[in-house]
């Protein structure tokens, strides 16, 4: 029988067993960046990369080649010649790419940064929290607008029930303030917010997708040589689909988070079943997104089997219709590195920006090289001489091999904001989730 004294004590009771779980309860507080911050989108290693221009194109000296080895090479510039004049069967082409080109060179400047960016890459994570409690479903939210409307949510990994506390972003756009956050679950299934924090991020080109081993990039942000912004979240290049990607990693990466509506493969056909077949990769009709191909070959832009291929693919970029757009070949470096050249000149990019792009496959983690340029690819042989800019040859190059001034007037239209800010009228104004609206 319960009497007045019992009701008080179990009343007194459940009031202590409230404050202790209470007390108990899983919280989470934010640590950096620091409220109102710029954040830079690049890694101190990349942002390094990009800000000694003179330092990594530095062309180490080579050992003398002995007389089997100049006469093996004279070979071989021999059989390149006749083939780039005639074209031929895809097998009898020029081997030594590293070679012919010396893409790949260290010098005593690149070589203990590219080190660096490898550790770099197992740990930088500038975004941190605290938790305190058990929380699972852990998620960091970004968005533009203060109440969280459509934000852009990046999965957190969690490791044996506790979730991580640090995190580098991936699909931030570049001049953006952001607001974000940290959304998790409880061990009863309840929401946990933390507290609110906004930040800025820089402006400087190229907006990198994911992390810089995933060599994919937007073509859009910053400004051309005239001034004029780059219109973000509608062209992107990058390297193949990750092989055995779940359909749900590929519908949130290139659905959700960017909108792409097409896909220009430049391999073949052949190349790309081939690689289903080893390693179980899928194009991005599996998650509905239109996927044509327009195989070329890189670099040599005055072979036929590049320049008349070229028609069809600025026939598709020339429609707006089909943005955003994602072009790429198998690890997004040599052949997506080509179209992203003659499509940077017709941006209008400054000449260092050529460089930049070309050169960022360094990091690049199928690749664990150097990439050199100043005095290797063709597009550099072809289109850095002479008195004008580079995005000057480039667009005189294409006028030459059949793209139309109409088309590529649609696609500066496209890319490129109008006087005023406004873009083309029916262009879309970001790319999925990840674009958030609009920049600062």
């Amino acid at each position: 029988m319960n009497t007045p004294l019992s009701n008080r004590f179990s009343a007194i009771l459940a009031m202590a067993l409230l404050v202790c779980a209470a007390a108990h309860a899983a919280t989470i507080r934010l640590e950096a960046p620091d409220d109102g911050a710029v954040y830079d989108l690049h890694s101190p290693c990349v942002k390094e990369f990009l800000e000694h221009f003179e330092e990594r194109g530095v062309k180490p000296p080579r050992p003398p080649l002995s007389e089997a080895e100049i006469a093996q090479s004279n070979k071989q510039h021999t059989a390149y010649l006749k083939w780039r004049e005639a074209g031929s069967p895809k097998d009898k082409r020029v081997k030594d790419w590293e070679d012919r080109f010396n893409f790949y060179i260290d010098n005593s400047w690149t070589k203990p940064l590219m080190k660096r960016a490898s550790e770099e890459e197992k740990s930088y994570r500038p975004f941190h929290w605290t938790v305190d409690g058990l929380v699972t479903n852990v998620f960091i939210e970004f968005s533009t607008e203060p109440d969280f409307r459509e934000p852009l949510r990046e999965k957190v990994i969690i490791e044996k029930s506790h979730s991580r506390t640090d995190h580098r972003p991936g699909y931030l756009k570049l001049s953006t303030r952001y607001y974000w956050r940290i959304h998790g679950m409880d061990a009863d299934g309840k929401d946990v917010l933390s507290d609110v924090r906004t930040f800025t991020t820089s402006d400087t080109p190229p907006r990198m997708i994911g992390k810089p081993m995933e060599n994919m990039r937007d073509l859009g942000g910053g400004v051309n040589a005239d001034g004029i912004p780059v219109r973000q979240g509608l062209l992107y290049r990058g390297q193949a689909p990750w092989a055995k990607a779940s359909e749900a990693f590929l519908r949130d990466r290139y659905v959700t988070k960017l909108g792409i509506k097409t896909q220009l493969d430049l391999r073949g056909k052949d190349e790309f079943e081939k690689r289903c077949q080893q390693w179980g990769e899928r194009d991005l009709e599996t998650v509905g997104i239109h996927h044509e191909f327009h195989t070329i070959i890189p670099y040599h832009v005055n072979h036929p089997d590049v320049f008349t291929k070229l028609p069809a693919i600025f026939a598709v970029l020339a429609d707006e219709k089909n943005y955003p757009v994602y072009f790429n070949c198998a690890v997004g470096s040599d052949r997506t590195g080509t179209l992203a050249f003659l499509l940077s000149g017709v941006i209008g990019r400054e000449d260092k920006y050529f460089y930049d792009d070309y050169e960022l496959p360094s990091f690049n983690d199928n690749l664990k090289r150097y990439r050199y340029c100043r005095k290797g690819s063709e597009l550099f042989n072809t289109f850095a001489k002479g008195d004008k800019p580079i995005r000057e040859n480039v667009v005189a190059y294409l006028l030459k091999r059949g793209i139309t001034q109409e088309q590529i007037d649609a696609i500066r239209r496209i890319m490129l904001e109008a006087p005023g800010g406004a873009g083309a009228s029916n262009t879309p104004t970001r790319g999925g989730a990840g674009g958030n609206g609009t920049t600062n």
